[in-house]
């Protein structure tokens, strides 16, 4: 019987992955000057203690994304570990996190970025993934004719 405890850690550690490249993304993106300026002009007529100047709260934010991206960085690599220790083949592990990972870039880069997800992107994604699997139904095969 094949142990699927890894399955829950190799979906964080894909879900992490995509959250750091966010993150990233936001760390260096001009969007956030945006919505740091947005956020500050619409608090300020609630909030009067708010800094006039938007460049230390944009530091501040810019700061903390630095700091998601390590600390994202980390949970998806002990995840990862832990995924590989628990699961039977490491293949199975990438196919999973790679699977999680795709996906959930998309859905944040559609719901944070407003990037379209476009039929060729899909289609893209799909060969990316039918393509491990292959490489994992190969993998498994051999082993099985080595125990023979």
């Amino acid at each position: 019987m094949v142990s699927s405890s890894f399955i829950p850690y190799a979906l964080l550690s894909g879900f992490f992955a995509a959250l750091s490249s966010v993150f990233a993304k936001l760390f260096t993106d001009d969007r956030t000057a945006v919505i740091v300026n947005f956020l500050s002009d619409y608090f300020s007529d609630y909030y009067t203690f708010l800094p006039a100047d938007t460049h230390i709260v944009l530091l501040i934010i810019r700061s903390i994304c630095f700091a998601l991206i390590f600390g994202c960085n980390s949970l998806m690599w002990t995840l990862f570990t832990k995924a590989l220790h628990d699961a039977p083949s490491s293949i199975q592990v990438t196919i999973v996190n790679g699977a999680m990972n795709l996906t959930t870039s998309a859905i944040l880069g559609y719901l944070v970025f407003q990037e379209p997800l476009i039929l060729r992107w899909w289609i893209g994604a799909s060969f990316m993934l039918a393509g491990t699997i292959l490489v994992s139904q190969s993998q498994k095969r051999l082993e099985t004719k080595k125990k023979d």
